[in-house]
């Protein structure tokens, strides 16, 4: 008799019928003992927790209540007292507020509760009748005085004395109300504990169940559907790195074994065409191939490549062969202009060398620098071979004059701009003896901008020169400073003070009436002085790549101003390269300082 066919739905359905059973007796079972348990919390939260928190509030206001009808009685006071405005208060507001609280919650309580809140309440009423006696005895600081009031409040309210020996028996009263609705209330807490702690055994132990039928259904399905998939999913992930099974897989009498099958089948077609490709790839454009059938895309676009494949061939051997005479002859020509390219490169850099060695010559040698301004230093790096930025020191009368200088690009156009500069620095200096150096500046921007605009007809050249321009006299320790988009920085006694500049740049326009502002400075001794171009500030590097900027310049300047100069220059050098890192440098960078001695 031939076994019936038991499919992968079936076996799925049959272990997780068994965990589906399982796990609802373990819901039906949580459930009785979750309501169980919600029915015990709220009697104890709707019944004895609120009356218990009634009665202890009940107790203090007895207690508060009794101390201060003591004092009525013991201390003379005015009926206007706090202690006895506070009993009346206690008396005729909270505690009847009180009381109609717990006459609400008694009708929750057993008969016996209910006896034994009435008993309390009966002794309570006692109680306060001697609280009414004490007030009509003792309505006034007058009644104080009378004698026989006197002996009959001291009778009453003497330690051990009638109204204490009451108060005693109402909190006797109390204290077993109390003790009744603790009991209580811990008799329903212990039996919500235990309803919890059956709960406990049979979730345990029907969970062990759980884990029982899980894992019997986990190997049911690993070995009978999961092992062969993955045994599927291993040839299918082989076949598509091109790699065959070296075995047949057996199939079984379900869906997989169908695609067991199916895949062998797709296997062995993958075979014979795989040897007719190599065949076809050997260049045997004769070897004979069978389709699968006549839906067999694959194969007979595969006999349609081989008859195409052997036309191409033929093809291609005329043509490579025309193709090769043509290569050597590009070949021969590409050599030769990659020989001129290099030559005009070397011819070009060797200008450009000598261009910087003809810059270098305008710039004040070192000695003549450390002649001038003894405590100072010069950090200048071009960017290329050749610089925009440059600086210039000389000495006029008694005044040494220095600026750092700016020009508009970098490299060879930085370069031309320079040689501007410096000359237009010559002529206003050296030749038309200004000084002052809001004029030199003014008398610049005229020079550079006739050198730029010579051709008004023409495009108007927009290049320029930002500038910072000092006139240092050592002698009376005065700085005049004026700057065209350079600003000026001091350091003195841990503080930077900073000279802003006119927003304006040299030589790219007309001023037209306008004039640079003069910073006239009274330099202490000591004092650090810096003019600087933009590159420092603007030079990308550090952990995300982004600009040092003039706040992190500033901090920096700050913490090395009290170093010798030399030092200053190498630990600006040492800070550049670090925050610089693998980044390339962006601009030229110019930085002067100097010390007021």
């Amino acid at each position: 008799m031939r076994m019936p066919r038991l499919t992968i739905g079936k076996r799925i359905g049959m272990g997780f019928g068994l965990f589906i059973f399982f796990a609802l007796v373990v819901v039906i079972i949580t459930n009785r003992a979750l309501d169980r348990s919600r029915t015990i919390n709220e009697r104890i939260e709707v019944v004895y927790t609120p009356s218990v928190d009634a009665l202890v509030h009940l107790r203090n206001v007895l207690v508060n209540a009794h101390m201060l009808v003591k004092h009525w009685a013991l201390v003379e006071s005015k009926a206007e007292a706090p202690e006895k405005t506070a009993l009346i208060t206690l008396t005729t507001q909270e505690l009847p507020s009180l009381l109609d609280r717990l006459d609400t919650l008694s009708a929750n309580w057993s008969p016996d509760e209910v006896a034994m809140l009435n008993s309390t309440t009966s002794e309570m009423g006692k109680l306060f009748a001697m609280h009414d006696r004490i007030k009509e005895m003792l309505p006034s600081m007058e009644s104080y005085q009378d004698a026989l009031v006197f002996l009959e409040r001291n009778d009453m309210a003497e330690e051990g004395g009638p109204l204490d020996e009451q108060f005693n028996e109402v909190q006797r009263h109390l204290d077993d109300l109390l003790d009744r609705q603790e009991s209580q209330r811990a008799e329903l807490s212990n039996s919500m504990l235990r309803s919890f702690d059956d709960l406990k055994f049979f979730v345990l132990y029907l969970g062990m169940g759980l884990v029982a039928v899980g894992t019997f259904v986990a190997f049911f399905i690993v070995r009978g559907i999961v092992r062969p998939v993955l045994k599927l999913r291993a040839v299918l992930l082989a076949l598509g790195r091109g790699v065959f099974p070296r075995t047949r897989m057996q199939a079984r009498n379900d869906e997989i074994g169908e695609m067991t099958h199916a895949l062998m089948g797709l296997i062995d077609g993958l075979r014979r065409t795989t040897d007719f490709s190599h065949a076809v790839a050997a260049g045997n454009f004769g070897a004979a191939y069978d389709p699968l059938s006549e839906d067999d895309v694959l194969g007979h676009a595969l006999l349609k490549m081989r008859d195409e494949l052997g036309q191409r061939e033929r093809t291609l051997e005329h043509k490579v062969k025309e193709r090769t005479e043509e290569v050597v002859r590009q070949k021969d020509e590409v050599e030769r202009q990659s020989r001129k390219v290099v030559e005009l490169y070397k011819n070009v850099t060797d200008s450009i060398r000598y261009a910087k060695r003809l810059q270098e010559s305008i710039l004040p040698p070192d000695k003549r620098i450390r002649e001038l301004v003894p405590e100072s230093f010069v950090l200048y790096r071009p960017k290329d071979i050749v610089s925009g930025d440059f600086y210039w020191f000389d000495k006029v009368d008694e005044k040494v004059v220095f600026a750092a200088v700016d020009c508009t690009g970098h490299g060879v156009p930085g370069a031309f701009m320079s040689l501007v500069g410096h000359n237009g620095l010559n002529q206003a200096i050296k030749e038309h003896g200004n000084v002052r150096p809001s004029e030199v500046l003014k008398d610049l921007n005229r020079i550079a901008f006739d050198s730029l605009h010579k051709d008004r007809d023409q495009q108007i050249v927009r290049d320029g020169m930002d500038m910072a321009l000092c006139a240092y006299d050592p002698a009376r320790m005065v700085l005049e400073y004026a700057g065209a988009n350079c600003p000026l920085y001091i350091v003195r006694n841990g503080d930077l003070l900073e000279y802003s500049p006119d927003k304006i740049p040299i030589g790219g326009f007309e001023l037209e009436g306008k004039t640079f502002t003069d910073h006239r400075i009274r330099l202490q001794r000591g004092d650090v002085l810096y003019i600087f171009s933009d590159g420092y500030p603007d030079q990308f590097g550090g952990p995300k790549g982004k600009k040092f900027l003039y706040r992190r310049f500033r901090e920096l300047l700050l913490s090395i101003s009290d170093r010798p100069m030399e030092r200053q220059k190498g630990m600006l050098v040492e800070a550049l390269n670090e925050w610089k890192g693998a980044h390339e440098q962006v601009d030229d960078i110019l930085v002067i300082g100097v010390r007021a001695a």
